[in-house]
């Protein structure tokens, strides 16, 4: 508000209209002050008005068909006003009391958000007058068009301005409908938003009251409105035009069609007065609404509202729930409408005082998230730095001195400090997030970036076996999942599986826990090969494949949440159909073990473990059983029957394995009469068995005996890559044990499982000590050579898939052995753990079981 003297210096009968930038309210029925230039433009200088004693007439601030308002000064009051008074030429009847109507609705408003009226009367030519405060600034449609200048959205704190106007505009008609008054001419030009940010519900010239009714008849033709802006022909009945909309405020018409046609409810656009009420103004709010979310009035774009709606508010005009307050609000329906504006008022606010919560936690979460890129980059170090530290050390050997180990142990340590401050920092980011929650309960992005975070531990917590952790981060994830995951949480996923050749029959059983091992119970019949995308609960399930005259195969599957068992190795984007050996293709105790995912590693229990990783191999067969003493017999007197007896004799186990070449060894089996070889005392106090494993032979005898057999049988016998032991013994779902989870004593032999003599048993003893595939002895009673050179990173496999090398028949470097053994611990029984040993060493714990690829 201003309080101006006279300024004696002006021209008093100069029309002069406000500068686009700054503009100065006009009140009740005069246009908006934006067209007030062309309007005084074309009309000839304003008279020179006699005011009454207590006004001083300063200059004209704008005038229309009906009324011209002026700043005056009240010389009572010490303060400048605006007045408006009618024009001579208006000086009809019904001109007269609607003007007098509008002044007594006016004055009885009294709101924040309504120019108050101060004083009427009449001049002494019979016209009436009356005073209010004079408001500086702008109209809305000025701040909306300022808004989206050279942009098609506004900026974030512009459109918070935008709607928090929009919020006090409501608040000011709420208002009037308490009053039981509705505007009936609400649009963004009859709303000031002054200099100080305050927000003025203008131009009350076509409000009404409506109990009592106080509408006045139309003026008489040839009359003009006292809302006309001066567009509307004498006479004019009012209908809207139905091309496209000029300027709004060109558009307010005459006679029982009340209103601007941009803004105006159906109802008005048809002339239903009887149907004006409450809901009328809620559709023009509505309709500036949707000009503040667009930029543009409702029917810019062609059309009219007496034929149909404007066209549908774009996605990109706001958040869902603001598009529907908008849509319920210009309902063509009355009664589909918010009842009053008080109604819509609470909506908005509530919208806007969210959406001021909404930005304030979502800056704390862009605050927090702000450090992801720095955790991720500290993971991604500590990974290069393990990754070093194994490549420092792979060659180093264990009773290398300290100092050649420090390099690598260095890397290791910064590897763990930067995982600590990840861990740290990741922990700080969940804190951050739900601080922000705390301001804004339903914030989507709070969400949804914890939903990501509980989703990856469930995966992690599930892969280490941790069925607690998995629990409970399953329980915060359906907290915070607003439908991203919920396939995941369905807990389904889908199985496909093809054969070589088509129409196996399947049957499926899953795993369960039984006496804390691992049982394969049937669940049904699946039919015959192919099965496409089969739905299955996520979990550990084994089929059986059996098909005429093939070898029934046993094909461990892991369906994960939401994933899909398709069968498509590294490189591929089919499925790889599982060849089903013909019966006569598989030894007697020959296991298949077909191509396909396992998860290897990862067992933080298991010495040496290698890490966690989702590896394809390739199918191959082992041994149902390790090699036995009475096999091995048959294999060093067939050397020696065929002339070579100095390889047999390298290749025959040796207790505490001294060099051939050393007087007074003793050879682990006894030489009969006839120089054959046979079984003896055994190394543990009583005769060996011909069913126990073969022990005692270096890596050397192993390599020459699957030789010997590859020879002898024709068929391309190999020692075991490491990996492929563990995937024989863990299946695919990376159980820690052939059984399962649990662990016991009388499951394998081991060193607990003994009263008396710690020996070694007969390989078909400990019959749950079995894989998925039927694989025996793979957790306790003797290890497994293996053909690979142990290294720390473990076999090479690029792109996820194993690469079984060559065998390496010389060279000194270590080599793999797998499997737990009579005298080993539970922690040595683990199907990750990892032995080694110098190729020409033997031990009484290691042994050789065969292995080849198939097909």
């Amino acid at each position: 508000m201003s309080t101006d003297k006279p300024d004696s210096s002006m021209d008093d009968t100069a029309s002069i209209a406000p500068s686009p930038a700054r503009q100065t309210a006009l009140t009740a029925t005069l246009p908006d002050p934006d067209a007030t230039a062309s309007l005084s433009a074309a009309s000839p200088p304003p008279r020179r008005v006699a005011l009454p004693d207590r006004y001083d007439d300063i200059r004209q601030l704008g005038s229309g068909s009906f009324g011209e308002v002026r700043r005056v000064f009240d010389r009572r009051l010490r303060r400048t006003v605006a007045m408006k008074i009618l024009r001579p030429e208006s000086l009809s009847p019904a001109l007269s009391a609607r003007f007098l109507a509008e002044i007594r609705l006016t004055a009885g408003l009294t709101h924040p958000g309504i120019v108050p009226v101060h004083d009427y009367g009449r001049l002494r030519d019979g016209r009436l007058w009356y005073t209010m405060a004079e408001v500086r600034g702008r109209t809305f449609s000025a701040v909306i068009d300022e808004a989206y200048s050279g942009q098609k959205h506004p900026s974030g704190p512009a459109r918070r301005r935008l709607l928090d106007i929009f919020a006090r505009i409501c608040e000011a008609v709420a208002y009037a409908h308490s009053e039981s008054v509705i505007h009936r001419d609400l649009k963004p030009s009859n709303v000031m938003v002054g200099d100080l940010g305050r927000v003025l519900v203008m131009d009350w010239g076509l409000a009404r009251k409506l109990d009592p009714p106080t509408d006045l008849p139309a003026p008489s033709s040839g009359a003009a409105s006292p809302a006309d802006s001066g567009t509307a022909s004498p006479g004019d009945s009012g209908t809207a035009s139905t091309g496209a909309l000029a300027d709004e405020d060109s558009l307010t018409r005459v006679g029982d069609v009340l209103g601007t046609p941009a803004y105006m409810a159906p109802e008005q656009a048809l002339g239903d007065v009887k149907r004006h009420g409450l809901s009328t103004d809620v559709y023009a709010l509505g309709a500036i609404l949707y000009h503040v979310l667009t930029g543009a009035h409702p029917y810019s774009r062609g059309g009219s509202v007496r034929l149909g709606p404007p066209d549908p508010l774009p996605r990109y005009a706001g958040p869902p729930e603001l598009l529907a307050i908008c849509e319920r609000a210009m309902a063509r329906a009355p009664e589909d409408r918010y009842p009053d504006a008080g109604a819509l008022a609470s909506d908005i606010e509530a919208f806007v005082s969210g959406a001021q919560r909404r930005e304030r936690a979502l800056a704390e979460v862009e605050k927090a998230s702000a450090r992801l890129p720095e955790i991720a980059a500290q993971r991604a170090r500590a990974d290069t730095l393990r990754a070093e530290a194994q490549k420092l050390l792979e060659n180093v050997q264990p009773f290398a001195p300290v100092s050649e180990k420090r390099p690598g142990w260095d890397r290791e340590d910064e590897a763990e400090s930067l995982l600590r401050e990840a861990t740290l920092g990741e922990t700080q980011w969940e804190q951050a997030v739900y601080g922000a929650l705390a301001i804004d309960p339903d914030l989507p992005e709070a969400h949804a970036a914890l939903a990501d975070h509980y989703h990856h531990r469930i995966a992690l917590a599930e892969r280490s076996r941790k069925p607690a952790d998995a629990a409970r981060f399953e329980v915060l994830l359906r907290a915070h999942d607003r439908g991203q995951y919920a396939t995941f949480l369905s807990g389904m996923g889908a199985l496909s599986l093809l054969t070589d050749p088509p129409g196996a029959q399947v049957t499926l059983y899953r795993y369960v826990t039984h006496e804390r091992r691992l049982v394969p119970e049937k669940v049904e019949d699946l039919g015959p090969t192919p099965i496409r995308q089969r739905r299955l609960p996520h979990g550990s399930y084994l089929l059986r494949i059996a098909a005429p005259g093939r070898a029934e195969v046993a094909y461990p599957v892991l369906i994960d949440r939401g994933d899909e068992w398709d069968g498509v190795p590294p490189g591929s984007k089919e499925p790889y159909s599982i060849p089903l050996p013909l019966i006569s293709e598989l030894g007697k105790d020959e296991v298949y073990v077909p191509a396909g995912w396992c998860l290897t590693g990862g067992d933080a229990e298991a010495p040496e473990s290698l890490p966690r990783q989702r590896l394809w191999m390739d199918g191959f067969v082992i041994g149902r059983f390790p090699v036995t003493n009475d096999e091995y017999l048959v294999f060093l007197n067939d050397l020696l029957a065929t002339g070579r007896e100095q390889e047999a004799l390298d290749a025959c186990p040796r207790a505490n394995w001294r060099p051939a070449k050393i007087p007074g060894e003793r050879l682990f089996y006894d030489r009969g009469p006839d120089g054959q070889f046979r079984l003896s005392e055994g190394d543990t106090g009583g005769a060996l068995r011909p069913g126990e494993p073969a022990v005692w032979m270096s890596w050397y005898g192993a390599l020459a005996y699957v030789q010997w057999l590859s020879a002898r049988r024709g068929i391309p016998y190999r020692l075991l890559n490491e990996l492929e032991r563990e995937k024989a013994a863990r299946g695919a779902d990376g159980r820690p044990y052939p059984w399962g989870v649990g662990f016991d004593p009388t499951w394998a032999c081991m060193v607990n499982s003994h009263a008396k003599d710690i020996v070694r048993s007969d390989v078909r003893e400990y019959p749950l000590d079995e894989s998925p595939y039927g694989v025996r002895g793979l957790a306790g009673n003797t290890r497994d050579f293996c053909l690979n050179v142990w290294t720390l990173g473990g076999p090479e496999a690029p792109g996820g898939r194993l690469v079984v090398e060559p065998q390496a028949a010389v060279g000194d470097d270590f080599r793999s052995s797998r499997g737990g053994a009579f005298r080993a611990v539970a922690t040595h029984c683990l199907a990750a753990a990892r032995h080694a040993a110098r190729p020409g060493d033997g031990w009484n714990t290691t042994g050789v079981r065969i292995a080849r690829s198939y097909p």
